[in-house]
């Protein structure tokens, strides 16, 4: 029996093509099982780098972060304050977080005040105490606050001639004083409460002595019941001023003047108590 040449050219067509689709069914297979080893090594390759990598760059972020605190340290003690404002707020941009960043917290403080720019002093402080208000720290920057209150007005020229705080902005005076009111009654036991005790009582004086220019100012221009009121204020906020009894002497004066003698006899014998030795009595 025979074939025609056509279909045994047709035959061979057909094997043809069935052969030619299996190759690329093959080859295809082949492809993607190399890509699959490929990206698998891959994969493999840089997870073992990334835990290698890991340990050192914690250890250099710490180690940058301690020798930042250290510049910064540095130049505080030194008195380049602008370097170490700069360099502890370069800190806190770059880490956040940890123990360096809080504690340049209150060194950018203590930083400005050195300035005396206290009104950024009493920021970072007031910063502080919102971020960390359970830090074993946050009772020096109510301390910090008190000193930045209690220094306004000041200057260089205050070591050769120190000021009369009783002519300066009382304001200033009474918010150092809350300031460390405030610290001596959040934390008793802190090691800044002694000193911040012996500023209350300067401030507490000072204050008293204010309102007593002020009164004998009234006074001696006849202002006799401008004076009482004045005295009054005083009694009623600074009880414990050494200067109370020569405020007392002032509105017992005021009253005989007013000739109120009944006011008069009362204050004075109230002098009596608080000074027995005042020359107010002897008179």
């Amino acid at each position: 029996m025979f074939i025609s040449a056509q279909k045994v050219c047709a035959v061979h067509s057909v094997d043809k093509r069935v052969d030619w689709r299996q190759i690329r069914y093959t080859f295809r297979m082949k492809f993607f099982q190399y890509r699959a080893t490929a990206l698998l090594f891959t994969l493999g390759i840089t997870l073992l780098l990334g835990a290698c990598a890991s340990g050192p760059q914690q250890a250099d972020e710490s180690t940058s972060a301690e020798t930042l605190y250290r510049d910064a340290k540095r130049a505080l003690n030194q008195g380049d304050f602008l370097t170490a404002v700069d360099t502890f707020e370069t800190l806190g941009a770059r880490f956040p977080f940890g123990s360096y960043t809080q504690q340049a917290q209150l060194d950018i403080a203590y930083a400005y005040f050195k300035q005396d720019e206290y009104d950024n002093a009493i920021a970072s402080a007031d910063r502080f105490i919102k971020l960390y208000p359970r830090s074993e720290n946050v009772d020096y920057a109510y301390y910090m606050k008190g000193l930045a209150q209690f220094s306004r007005g000041g200057s260089a020229m205050e070591r050769i001639f120190p000021r009369d705080m009783s002519k300066v902005n009382q304001d200033w005076l009474r918010s150092a004083f809350a300031e460390f009111d405030s610290l001596v009654r959040r934390f008793p036991d802190s090691q800044y409460v002694p000193d911040a005790v012996q500023r209350m009582d300067f401030l507490r004086n000072e204050m008293a002595r204010h309102e007593l220019t002020t009164a004998q100012f009234y006074y001696d221009r006849g202002a006799m019941v401008a004076s009482i009121n004045r005295i009054q204020f005083l009694l009623e906020h600074y009880a414990g001023s050494k200067h109370v009894p020569n405020a007392l002497a002032v509105m017992a004066a005021a009253y005989q003047s007013l000739g109120q003698q009944d006011l008069q006899q009362d204050t004075l014998r109230v002098l009596a108590l608080t000074d027995p030795k005042h020359r107010a009595l002897q008179r």
